[in-house]
């Protein structure tokens, strides 16, 4: 039996790096992560992600474009998982003059630590999910021509039917 997530996430990309923050909970190596998280029951997927982004960070964005609907299937702690994302392209509602990371005031209770990654530095990075790197950087540099699509990522081949896959939308 699988349980299931609903996140929204935000694909925020300033002077051609990516926002992402470093999960260190202690319970596993850390990771890269876009920022966003769990939707609210009867909250809408564009709220979600405005709400997830302004208390990580505190920062105000506008969702533009829905770029990637991903299903995963993983198992994390002895659970076996079904995770939909929602990823969206967001631009900060005021204009960013600077040094993005340092006019961020990221939520340390939350293990925040924002960080700007380049195309290069994200597929070099340990970053969840994984298959999701590789299209951010081809799907950057293509100015999101290919998007929306749809990811699938089966980490628990045998304990469900999905395929890996990515389908444009």
């Amino acid at each position: 039996m699988f349980g299931l997530n609903l996140i929204a996430r935000a694909v925020i990309v300033h002077e051609g790096k990516f926002l992402v923050t470093v999960l260190d909970d202690g319970k596993r190596a850390p990771f890269h992560n876009l920022l966003g998280g769990h939707m609210k029951v009867g909250e809408p997927m564009i709220d979600s992600v405005v709400r997830e982004v302004r208390e990580e960070v505190g920062l105000d964005v506008a969702p533009v474009k829905l770029l990637y609907l991903m299903e995963n299937y993983w198992a994390r702690q002895g659970s076996k998982l079904h995770e939909i994302g929602y990823y969206f392209l967001c631009h900060p509602l005021r204009p960013i003059e600077g040094d993005l990371l340092s006019q961020l005031t990221p939520d340390t209770e939350e293990m925040i630590s924002p960080e700007l990654l380049t195309p290069e530095e994200l597929l070099a990075a340990n970053f969840q999910p994984e298959p999701l790197k590789q299209f951010l950087a081809a799907d950057l540099a293509a100015k999101w021509a290919s998007c929306p699509r749809l990811i699938v990522h089966n980490e628990l081949p045998g304990h469900s039917e999905a395929r890996n896959a990515s389908y444009e939308l």
